[in-house]
């Protein structure tokens, strides 16, 4: 065999392998774009919303969780001014999952205006996430107890579990302070008109859920996360301020919309709107690791006083 058949015979040997190479990755990718698509409805079947519910009915213009009382505050001319002026965006945390987090200290800030203004006192400064946030890590391992640190595993998260333990200490700080304080709720497999109830007898409102996530990166509709899309989603909680019956819309403080492009630059501040599909469809879907489907914090603005054995419950 002479040199120039010997180096032909190599080459027909190597685009021969080359072309079973591409035969076998077009073959994977065929099965992957079949698979992935029957995989997500899978997961979708399985986590997704299980129950409709029709807007509530009979109700004209908007209801608003704000307390009963006037707030003699320059920010509270009008129920979205109040709302719009505790506002906080979760951007501005040092890790991107501080949606209980952000939430929890929004629902914080309100409370103690309210509480100081009810005993004749004048309000404190709010808190920012950023304060607060480092407020929980100096605490070190103790501080887990209300979010997971920083530089923990699970960077940055407080769930909502841990949520209940912040406030309800929170809570018993204020009953220090001025005597007075307020009731801490968590509460599963609700349904809207629970919503509108808790909303019109002024209560604080953190509503839990989780949007959908896909495993095919070339969805261009939903978000992409893998390991979250098989977990049931990217869970969420946000502050549900209100619900206008005009439109059928509720009004959220959502801490990750807006969201600040750059952190030395504030955002400005907006009330979110959801149809009831949309929120049925956050508000029902499963997450794994968050409580079940349907469930609400709810922070009662009625003053207890702090010799009451159910001040918190």
């Amino acid at each position: 065999m002479t040199n120039l058949e010997h180096e032909e015979l190599e080459m027909t040997g190597e685009m021969t392998s080359g072309e079973s190479a591409m035969k076998s990755e077009s073959t994977q990718s065929q099965a992957g774009s079949k698979i992935i698509p029957w995989l997500d409805a899978f997961l979708d079947k399985l986590y997704r919303n299980r129950r409709d519910e029709n807007p509530p009915n009979g109700i004209s213009g908007q209801v608003w969780g704000m307390p009963s009382i006037p707030l003699p505050l320059p920010w509270a001319t009008d129920s979205p001014s109040y709302f719009l002026h505790y506002f906080q965006s979760q951007g501005y945390g040092p890790t991107t999952n501080e949606c209980v987090t952000t939430s929890a200290l929004m629902s914080m800030n309100m409370l103690k205006d309210w509480v100081a203004l009810h005993e004749g006192h004048e309000v404190e400064p709010d808190r920012n996430i950023e304060e607060y946030t480092h407020e929980l890590d100096s605490l070190g391992f103790w501080g887990w107890k209300y979010r997971f640190s920083t530089r923990s595993p699970l960077p940055g998260m407080m769930t909502p579990w841990q949520a209940i333990f912040a406030l309800k200490d929170f809570g018993k700080n204020l009953a220090k302070k001025y005597g007075k304080s307020f009731k801490v709720k968590l509460s599963a497999r609700r349904r809207l008109l629970d919503l509108i109830e808790n909303l019109r007898e002024g209560n604080i409102i953190l509503i839990h859920g989780a949007w959908q996530m896909t495993l095919d990166k070339s969805n261009k509709k939903l978000g992409y996360n893998a390991l979250l899309a098989l977990l049931g989603g990217m869970p969420h909680t946000m502050v549900l301020i209100g619900y206008d019956g005009d439109s059928s819309q509720w009004l959220l403080l959502n801490p990750a919309d807006p969201w600040p492009s750059d952190k030395h630059k504030p955002v400005t501040p907006k009330i979110s709107r959801m149809t009831t599909k949309q929120l049925m469809d956050f508000w029902g879907r499963k997450f794994l690791f968050y409580p079940p489907r349907y469930t609400f914090t709810t922070i009662s603005l009625d003053c207890s006083d702090i010799s009451n054995d159910n001040l918190f419950y």
